[in-house]
């Protein structure tokens, strides 16, 4: 979990960065992939108090990214913001970015997005010897006076 403060996320979205340029081939959009992060955890600091859950890992060659709280949901229809507007275009961001985006929500309960991430690895190819283990994000260790976040 990671507190809903700006600290905190701009540190998440370093640390999800870093996590996957360790397998991240150079067709990779690791920018987008800190965008992504960032909006999708300001909405969260924006609309919904409380903690926020982040999950990064890689399935087969390329990368998702879950991203959940509870708060009050995701309303389904969402009006374009005027052309005017500060704020209002964070997931119009998001889906532009990413291979897939998908968006669950219950009121009461919370939302959870699930983001393809615009990044690829390199599988071996058959017949060689490396084997890529899934690869879980370190848990940095949190000062006395906060609790432990996790990404």
């Amino acid at each position: 979990m990671v507190k809903a403060d700006a600290r905190d996320a701009m540190a998440a979205r370093q640390d999800v960065r870093s996590f996957l340029a360790l397998q991240a081939d150079d067709l990779s959009d690791l920018d987008a992939v800190e965008t992504i992060l960032g909006e999708l955890v300001a909405n969260v600091i924006r609309h919904a108090a409380g903690p926020i859950g982040i999950h990064v890992a890689w399935e087969g060659d390329g990368a998702v990214a879950v991203v959940a709280d509870r708060g009050p949901g995701i309303p389904v229809v969402r009006a374009l913001p005027d052309a005017d507007a500060t704020c209002g275009r964070g997931l119009m961001i998001v889906n532009a970015l990413a291979r897939r985006v998908e968006i669950s929500a219950r009121g009461g309960v919370g939302s959870r997005v699930i983001v393809d991430l615009p990044v690829h690895r390199p599988l071996p190819g058959p017949g060689h010897p490396a084997v890529l283990e899934p690869t879980r994000l370190q848990t940095r260790p949190a000062p006395a006076s906060r609790t432990r976040a996790r990404y």
